[in-house]
């Protein structure tokens, strides 16, 4: 299994590795590898007693959420006004 990590280097023999999601099993350590080695032992503990599973979620209404405002401003009268502001802030 493959799992996301980010390693930070605090200082020259500080290293941070931190599992995404998990920050709970934060490592830190003088190096790199070391630190590494140390989120592998947690991610290994941790998923001894878990499982991952994928759950279906159905979608809560019909269309498409990022399209079903589209167009909404269309009839706003402050809409043009808002848009000439906005390009004033821009400059």
């Amino acid at each position: 299994m493959r799992y996301p990590v980010i390693v930070e280097s605090k200082s020259e023999n500080e290293f941070v590795a931190e599992p995404l999601g998990k920050p709970e099993l934060r490592a830190v350590a003088s190096t790199e590898a070391e630190a590494l080695a140390k989120v592998e032992r947690a991610l290994e503990e941790w998923l001894r007693f878990a499982k991952l599973v994928q759950l279906e979620i159905p979608a809560g209404g019909a269309g498409n959420p990022w399209l079903d405002g589209f167009g909404r401003s269309a009839d706003d009268p402050d809409f043009d006004a808002l848009l000439e502001e906005i390009g004033r802030a821009r400059s």
